[in-house]
């Protein structure tokens, strides 16, 4: 087998104070796709001048959208496997490090696992999906997919999973996945998921609905 073609998937909204330097950290690792979200300050601008595979939304469409989209460009553009990362600072580049020890050894599913979480819906989700599916830290935004097994569904999410229906897919088939400990700094700005009642809401219906689809 030749060596695999790697890369990230960075979804962006409104990520101008950090988005520089995760593409300067992710570029010692992979290549790089951005997917805009159709952001209002200067996050696609300053990607721009990155050597990086950058797309913008025609609107804002969210995160989940975000990351759909940049995983089908990076089937498109025949790599192997992909990477999602955060574009908020809060992921550290050099675990890719411990991804693509795992990708070598043939996991199709690789999961981040974050070393603190403060909303209780999510630590709620992390007790429910680990006894049901062996998931540790479901909401986590950094995740390792093998691309082969990704064209097979055809989808990334179905429900508004909070970006949790692909991993429960390759889980239901059987697929070969681990949980990775990971390092996480400090965000600095808003959640990605919004603010703490639409997040935690967000966050709840996704345990629910992944019960009914899985």
């Amino acid at each position: 087998m030749g060596r695999l073609k790697i890369v990230a998937v960075v979804p962006a909204y409104n990520e101008e104070k950090t988005i520089s330097n995760v593409i300067k950290n992710l570029k010692n690792y992979s290549d790089i796709i951005v997917v805009d979200d159709n952001s209002k300050d200067q996050t696609f601008k300053i990607a721009k001048k990155k050597k990086v595979i950058l797309i913008k939304n025609s609107k804002n469409f969210g995160y989940e959208k975000s990351l759909s989209i940049g995983l089908f460009k990076a089937i498109d553009l025949n790599y192997d496997f992909a990477i999602t990362f955060d574009a908020d600072g809060q992921h550290v580049a050099s675990d890719f490090k411990k991804f693509k020890n795992f990708i070598n050894k043939g996991y199709d599913l690789i999961l981040g696992e974050r070393q603190y979480i403060l909303r209780f819906s999510e630590k709620i989700g992390k007790l429910i999906f680990f006894n049901k599916w062996g998931i540790k830290d479901p909401f986590c935004g950094f995740k390792g997919y093998n691309l082969k097994k990704v064209k097979k569904f055809n989808f990334f999410e179905r429900y508004k999973s909070v970006g949790t229906d692909l991993s429960l897919s390759f889980i239901k088939n059987g697929y070969k996945f681990v949980n990775v400990n990971i390092k996480t700094l400090e965000r600095k700005d808003s959640s990605k998921f919004g603010n703490i009642i639409s997040s935690n809401y967000k966050i709840y219906r996704s345990i629910f609905l992944s019960y009914l689809y899985h």
